[in-house]
């Protein structure tokens, strides 16, 4: 069970029907496969996450077309934000030793 999705890989069957495998951490911060369409789950040691997530795709549900990885909404925002208060962080710092002198 994935507890937080970094990035979803997707791939389209002829019909039209977008398939999507979800990756990010589950339990214990193992890293995840799922894909929302049925029960298949892979856990991750390391690399080859696209690979893997459309090769999924493209066996169990024949969706070949238009393969895509993507970051989640909600992880970039996370990242950004993390970043935001590093650099912020470091301003100070710098700000603080150079008025010392």
């Amino acid at each position: 069970m994935l507890r937080g999705v970094t990035h979803h890989i997707t791939a389209t069957r002829e019909d039209g029907t977008v398939f999507e495998v979800s990756y990010g951490y589950g339990a214990r911060q193992r890293r995840l496969l799922a894909c929302l369409h049925c029960d298949w789950e892979e856990q991750i040691t390391y690399g080859g996450a696209r690979h893997k997530g459309l090769d999924h795709l493209a066996q169990a549900h024949g969706a070949v077309g238009s393969p895509t990885m993507t970051a989640d909404a909600r992880a970039r925002r996370q990242v950004l934000w993390a970043m935001t208060v590093c650099f912020l962080i470091a301003a100070v710092i710098l700000w603080w030793a150079t008025s010392r002198t």
